[in-house]
């Protein structure tokens, strides 16, 4: 290898900066969320696993909702 492969003792400190101090009054801990964010891709993420697997078939699906139901009807049309 020509060079090292950076180390968290490579990184720089980072210093966090609270901007609020108003606890959330929706929980007893007061606390706010913060990873929440990671949920987005999911409907996506499964949307195209439905998409990809039911392309074989000839099945686009332009919609939403992914029920169970939906998604056995638009197998069962293509069937005939």
């Amino acid at each position: 290898m020509d060079y090292l492969l950076p180390t968290s003792t490579d990184a720089p400190d980072i210093e966090s900066i609270v901007l609020e101090e108003a606890p959330s009054p929706l929980n007893p801990l007061g606390v706010k969320g913060a990873g929440e964010g990671g949920i987005v891709a999911t409907g996506a993420a499964l949307t195209n696993a439905v998409v990809n697997a039911l392309s074989p078939l000839g099945i686009q699906i332009n919609e939403l909702p992914l029920s169970p139901d939906r998604i056995m009807g638009l197998i069962r049309e293509r069937q005939g």
